[in-house]
């Protein structure tokens, strides 16, 4: 499965969200944070796309879910 740059930014920011709920509320293991942490880190960068600088680039995250949406 191939993941796009769009979706890898949505799925950094999910983890981003809910990586303490998960960690605090099932597992209670830190290293699984270390771990979640480094995911996210990936995804961010796989995510940033070196394309959509500058003025109009339509790179915030309202066009970031319309892309995604349609």
């Amino acid at each position: 499965m191939k993941l796009k740059k769009d979706e890898a930014r949505i799925l950094a920011a999910a983890i981003n969200d809910f990586k303490y709920r998960i960690v605090e509320d099932t597992i209670r293991d830190l290293r699984v944070m270390d771990k979640l942490n480094i995911l996210e880190e990936k995804l961010e960068k796989f995510g940033n796309d070196k394309r959509r600088k500058g003025r109009t680039s339509q790179n915030d995250w309202t066009d970031l879910i319309k892309r995604f949406a349609f």
